[in-house]
């Protein structure tokens, strides 16, 4: 299984190790990876990026915009397996020296926890580098606790920002009827990342203040923790918030309100986002006296 990556560039240097650990990633989740520009291979990222999202009515992303992007030297990449597409990435640049954005990246579910995602990742971190391009942020949503283990502890990307109702109303079938608040990752493409199975050891969750606990998946109340410089505090998410959604959307807009309050006011108060649990927590540390 391979990556098809494009000519060489002035920034080959700096990407051929991150092409390696691409192909790695790759081989280990039996696919193969290449970029897509012909107007057929768009349509066909789309209709796999519907399925993934559950959109019915419409496009999850506009095929036209797809091949502007492409045909502008973004990047649009599929991966498959036996020839059959299995995931796919989208992102673009913005003005020189800001991050490369990653759009959406998404597997199919057949292909979910087979490291497809994970090797999608580092195949748009190998891309970049190629570029000169050090930096890659994108937004995910912060109840998802696999989301937060995968972008934290997989991928050693750290969320630096937190935005209420970021994309507005959405229609697709995992986020309708939910406020759409979204986290910015941060990753910093010439640190490697994690090798599989790494990570740090989890904290011992009463070795932190308790800023927003589980019980049993119902949230506690908000408790703003003291903030002394190197003080640790623990945020807690659902283990299954898509579940929740489905079964209790009642309780799930109670996860979103309260740990909307949490996040605003520790980022806001020189808390930041440092690790993420096992047991579904996110480990923040204060870096600053109010």
């Amino acid at each position: 299984m391979s990556v098809k990556a494009a000519a060489p560039r002035a920034g080959e240097a700096a990407g051929s190790a991150a092409w390696g650990l691409a192909e790695q990633a790759c081989r280990e989740a039996g696919i193969d990876v290449h970029q897509v520009h012909a107007a057929a291979e768009c349509r066909g990222v789309v209709d796999l990026l519907n399925v993934i999202w559950g959109a019915s009515d419409l496009d999850i992303i506009d095929v036209a915009f797809m091949i502007a992007l492409a045909h502008s030297g973004n990047l649009v990449a599929v991966a498959t397996r036996s020839g059959s597409p299995t995931g796919a990435a989208v992102g673009f640049s913005g003005p020189p020296s800001t991050p490369f954005h990653s759009h959406i990246v998404g597997v199919a579910p057949e292909a979910a926890g087979h490291g497809v995602g994970r090797a999608l990742k580092l195949y748009q971190r190998a891309w970049c580098l190629e570029r000169g391009v050090a930096t890659m942020a994108w937004t995910y949503d912060p109840l998802v606790a696999r989301n937060g283990y995968f972008n934290i502890r997989r991928l050693g990307a750290l969320p630096r920002a937190y935005h209420c109702d970021f994309y507005g109303t959405m229609s697709d079938a995992i986020n309708a009827g939910q406020l759409s608040d979204r986290m910015v990752v941060g990753w910093d493409l010439t640190s490697t990342p994690p090798s599989v199975g790494s990570g740090a050891v989890d904290l011992d969750l009463g070795s932190g203040q308790i800023a927003l606990s589980n019980d049993r998946d119902v949230p506690g109340a908000f408790q703003p923790p003291r903030g002394a410089d190197g003080a640790v505090a623990l945020l807690g998410v659902p283990r299954d918030i898509e579940g929740i959604r489905r079964d209790d959307p009642d309780l799930a807009h109670i996860w979103r309100v309260r740990t909307r309050e949490a996040f605003t006011n520790l980022l806001s108060d020189g808390w930041v986002i440092r690790d993420f649990t096992r047991s579904g927590h996110y480990v923040l540390h204060h870096e600053r006296t109010p």
